[in-house]
């Protein structure tokens, strides 16, 4: 199943919309399971102090503040309020109506409980109270509202989780609008380093970890290209360097071959010490091409037909296909390649100085194209790993048998790479196959 990649603004309007919505539904449960509870001790606190003012009327004999206040509590606070005085067995209300009759000894002072209506099947928190006069009062309070504002406040959730998405989207759209800017600054800045183009135009200006991550990645352009430019100076005058020794040695060498008097022995001594003066002279100079490789900057493109290139590579180590009696087989190439013609050349040149070198004697070498793929294919001794074969200074297992300085493959995948060719390596029965697609 191919996995879904989500976009930062997605990833953040999707984080919004879920915290809100858990955070509108943690509520709601929590208000069903405690909002009875905590309305209940709300006006357990209230229902005293209430009684307590009916009292200090009724101590002070003003009637008609205590009607007045028993009216007020009860249209402001559905909080109704019932006086029982002594030798009475129902409660009167002063509206003017009656609650129902208890017998005097069953009542307990300050004594809360719920009380339900056989007829309505609501619910009624009471208090009841003995004041110093001899009377009983008594405060209700219906319950039965609780169920329908817990339904209004279910609606009140669904509504409240509606209108914080849509403002949630729109306000994360304009915030994450402005963060993907800076964010798309900062990747296009760390591409243009990853092609070693140290423009300093792109860096945002912001107090934050997205501006130190911005500072972070300027300081380390500014110290990244100080670096290459010393790397290059330094690989560029070792390089001029050692040439001039390495020619001298070579030069003197072959002076001292041309003597006439010269043992066999020493003659086999300078021998070894010219070939390995060779072999350092190809080596710095592949490594001066790795090195300009790894700081090419531009590359320009065109579409080129390979014939004429490989014929002339061909044609540059015939001394190889003599010495191994090779047989080369080269297929007319149809397709036409977009790629760096210079850079490519030095590619061709070590692929097929690879394929004559380690091929077997009397083998054959095959160059040929199939579904827009381009093949060279050499007879081996034996087969061996490929493992890290691409490496600097990795050479096969059948290099023994020829001189070369393992950075040819090396050579070759850097060049390939910089022009986004597709290429591999296989072995199919003492076959080795160099593709490029």
């Amino acid at each position: 199943m191919k996995k879904i990649r989500l976009s930062i603004s997605k990833k953040i309007s999707i984080y919004s919309i879920g915290l809100i919505s858990i955070l509108l539904v943690v509520s709601y449960v929590f208000n069903m399971f405690f909002i009875d509870s905590i309305f209940i001790n709300d006006k357990k606190k209230e229902l005293p102090l209430i009684v307590n003012i009916v009292e200090d009327f009724l101590l002070t004999n003003k009637k008609s503040d205590l009607e007045k206040y028993i009216n007020d509590i009860k249209e402001k606070r559905g909080i109704t309020i019932f006086i029982m005085n002594k030798n009475f067995k129902k409660w009167e209300n002063k509206k003017g109506g009656f609650g129902n009759g208890f017998s005097m000894e069953n009542l307990k002072s300050e004594d809360f409980f719920i009380k339900n209506k056989r007829r309505t099947g609501s619910k009624i928190l009471v208090y009841n109270q003995k004041i110093k006069t001899g009377q009983w009062i008594s405060a209700r309070i219906s319950l039965t509202f609780l169920n329908t504002y817990k339904s209004d406040l279910l609606y009140f959730n669904i509504s409240g989780i509606i209108l914080a998405v849509i403002i949630s989207l729109i306000v994360s759209r304009i915030w994450v609008k402005k963060l993907l800017k800076d964010i798309e600054i900062l990747n296009r800045k760390a591409k243009d380093i990853s092609n070693l183009n140290f423009n300093k135009n792109n860096i945002i200006k912001r107090d934050d970890e997205i501006g130190d991550l911005g500072k972070g990645i300027e300081k380390m352009s500014i110290n990244l290209e100080s670096s290459i430019k010393q790397l290059e100076e330094f690989i560029s005058n070792v390089s001029h360097e050692l040439k001039t020794p390495i020619s001298i040695i070579s030069s003197n060498i072959q002076l001292l071959m041309n003597e006439k008097k010269i043992d066999l022995i020493t003659e086999e001594k300078y021998k070894n010490i010219l070939k390995e003066s060779y072999y350092t002279k190809i080596l710095i100079e592949k490594l001066m091409r790795l090195s300009k490789l790894e700081n090419q900057k531009k590359i320009e493109y065109k579409f080129i037909n390979l014939n004429k290139i490989i014929e002339e590579i061909l044609e540059r180590y015939d001394y190889i296909e003599l010495a191994k009696n090779l047989e080369i087989k080269l297929d007319t190439l149809k397709n036409k390649y977009f790629i760096n013609e210079d850079m490519f050349r030095i590619a061709l040149d070590n692929i097929i100085l690879n394929s004559m070198k380690y091929s077997k004697d009397n083998g054959i070498l095959k160059i040929y194209e199939k579904d827009k793929t381009l093949f060279f294919e050499n007879e081996i001794l034996k087969e061996f790993s490929l493992d890290n074969l691409f490496n600097p200074f990795v050479r096969g297992s059948n290099s023994s048998r020829e001189d070369g300085t393992g950075l040819g493959l090396t050579l070759i995948k850097k060049i390939l790479e910089l022009n986004n060719i597709n290429y591999g390596i296989e072995l199919k029965n003492k076959k080795f196959i160099f593709w490029i697609k």
